[in-house]
């Protein structure tokens, strides 16, 4: 155990010295918020006293997004939808640092002579880079309320907001970023090489899902005629809905996708009271509790393969 926690503060001693350490956090606590800031200076400026904001329209929108509420939603809602998303920015860099700066330094021989537990080794590591996610989730989440609460000087936003459900949604994606963490350590651990390996996380998922799904919509794929093209066309898309729900990159974001998706289905249910179809705007139906297995389901494959590898790979 003492190595483990060796390994642990070793690695914590490395990190914090590194400069993407404190770019990651700085894009994430600090740019991020002020931009939201900005949007809602604009928004105030340009929308407040117009007609737009008669029925309350615009100050809805703002408490939405530029409250400490929602400037901290934003903050683990917005990761998961640039491409790649952050959260696979985050993790790659930190497993370029923890295991692959070690090949690249030719380091891996000195760490287990002075630390010879291999499973201690990379738990150590799995372990810290799960921290520092925690620790730049944790940051976001407070960076948000901070910057949200110097908007309520200049915005027309309140504290307002389900402070519960939010930090349950924090707590949920940081789980669920187990999973890419394992997938990151994997592959560059195999590929021996940082930049290839931060290709493979970057990009390697939704190659294989892409031609998987090019595969599935075409075998079984039946002779088209008049009478079953109606038929062909349901299964076709009944396929493309369904193949999500056990894609890595539509699971492993699930918990901080979850808001948007209630709330496109708050939208999708009104607009069918008023007569308009809407609901493929939902997409695949993935729960959290779906998504949770699936999750857990590739984290364990993927530590199984990355211990498989680590414990028995000869080291340079």
């Amino acid at each position: 155990m003492s190595a483990f926690w060796n390994v642990v503060s070793a690695e914590l001693f490395k990190l914090v010295r590194k400069r993407r350490t404190y770019v990651l956090a700085g894009l994430w606590w600090l740019l991020l918020p002020t931009l939201v800031l900005i949007v809602g200076r604009v928004l105030v400026s340009n929308l407040a006293a117009s007609f737009a904001n008669e029925a309350g329209g615009v100050d809805l929108l703002l408490q939405t997004i530029a409250s400490p509420f929602g400037i901290a939603l934003i903050g683990v809602v917005g990761p998961a939808y640039v491409t790649p998303p952050f959260y696979v920015i985050v993790v790659a860099a930190l497993a370029a640092v923890l295991i692959g700066e070690e090949r690249s330094h030719k380091m891996w021989k000195t760490i287990l002579v002075a630390q010879p537990s291999r499973p201690a080794v990379l738990a150590g590591k799995l372990v810290t880079a799960m921290l520092v996610v925690g620790v730049l989730l944790g940051g976001a989440l407070l960076s948000g309320v901070a910057f949200g609460a110097v908007g309520t000087l200049f915005l027309p936003t309140t504290f307002a907001g389900d402070w519960t459900g939010l930090v349950q949604t924090y707590l949920l994606q940081w789980a669920f970023t187990g999973a890419i963490v394992a997938f990151a350590f994997l592959m560059v651990h195999v590929a021996r090489n940082v930049a290839v390996g931060m290709i493979l996380v970057f990009f390697l998922p939704g190659l294989l899902e892409t031609l998987y799904t090019v595969y599935a919509a075409v075998v079984g794929f039946q002779p088209i005629n008049r009478f079953n093209v109606f038929l062909q066309g349901i299964r076709l898309r009944q396929v493309l809905e369904d193949l999500p729900t056990y894609f890595f990159t539509a699971n492993v974001y699930a918990p901080a996708r979850a808001p948007v998706r209630e709330l496109a289905a708050t939208f999708t249910a009104e607009a069918a009271a008023e007569g308009l179809d809407l609901s493929d705007l939902l997409g695949s139906n993935i729960t959290l509790e779906r998504a949770a297995v699936v999750a857990a389901a590739y984290a364990l494959l993927f530590l199984a393969l990355l211990t498989w590898r680590f414990l028995r790979a000869d080291v340079d």
